[in-house]
């Protein structure tokens, strides 16, 4: 199972000019606690935190309730938040919660519909 996980292409310099240009990311997943297993493979909390795992906070997409506890945990306006999952179900879910919603195909696309939200992705010189 752990072959089976790897970056799509384009997602982690993505990850990173989101991280530089200081937007707070989350998994918000129905991941089992073989989300380590992941984490320990691909080391993404050096971009996001995994705050909502379903097995961490008993909620699972795409119930209501769900994302209710996500804002409330962040304390912030659902609108505030820009949802990205490849599953239409879970982003038309986000999007009756209130958030923004983004069905991710590819690195190209998102970068594609983030800009037109106006989210900053320069890469920044260190």
């Amino acid at each position: 199972m752990r072959r089976g996980y790897s970056y799509v292409d384009g997602i982690e310099e993505l990850l990173q000019a989101l991280k530089q240009n200081n937007y707070e990311l989350h998994a918000f997943t129905n991941y089992p606690i073989w989300y380590k297993m992941i984490e320990e493979k691909l080391e993404l909390s050096k971009y996001l935190s995994w705050t909502f795992c379903s097995c961490l906070i008993g909620k699972r997409k795409p119930a209501p309730d769900s994302y209710a506890v996500v804002v409330h945990l962040l304390n912030v306006e659902p609108e505030s938040c820009i949802f990205i999952d490849d599953r239409v179900t879970n982003v038309e879910a986000a999007v009756n919660a209130g958030m923004v919603g983004i069905h991710f195909k590819n690195a190209d696309s998102l970068k594609q519909d983030l800009s037109s939200l106006g989210v900053v992705l320069e890469v920044l010189n260190n």
